[in-house]
């Protein structure tokens, strides 16, 4: 780490002119955080080819003020469970229960996108199981006309 950055692994405590400057004029708020959790944003920004903190402002950005961030707060509020409760349970839905690997074989077989996949594969099975359903309710409506 460069001998610019404070111990805690926060912004820079006295950044060149011009350096990270938001047109904005937005501020820079201190995080605390764990060495991990620092090591995995800086990790991923470098992936993303991505200084820290604008990684860090879009994935804030993303659960605060984004329509699914939105949703989720809904949601959390809802469940009267906090937003990283609801964030997590989300997530594990999908990673405990949908077959990604199987939906991006499927998604790459037809030529899409894994989430177009994963929605066509919901609507199909909406509209499969509305059919199973009046199919039901026709047979109980036709069980219950018999003497």
């Amino acid at each position: 780490m460069s001998s610019s950055k404070s111990k805690d692994g926060g912004a820079p405590s006295n950044p060149k002119p011009g350096q990270d400057e938001n047109p904005e004029g937005a501020c820079r708020p201190t995080f605390y955080m764990s060495t991990d959790l620092l090591a995995a944003i800086e990790a991923q920004s470098v992936a993303e080819d991505k200084k820290r903190s604008p990684f860090v402002a879009e994935v804030l950005e993303f659960l605060l003020t984004s329509p699914v961030g939105e949703q989720l707060r809904e949601n959390a509020q809802k469940h009267r469970r906090s937003l990283m409760h609801e964030l997590e349970s989300s997530l594990v839905l999908f990673n405990d229960h949908i077959p990604t690997a199987r939906i991006v074989e499927l998604a790459e077989a037809s030529q899409r996108h894994p989430d177009q996949m994963l929605v066509r594969l919901i609507l199909l099975g909406l509209r499969v199981y509305e059919r199973a359903i009046d199919r039901m309710e026709a047979d109980i409506e036709g069980s219950n006309e018999l003497p």
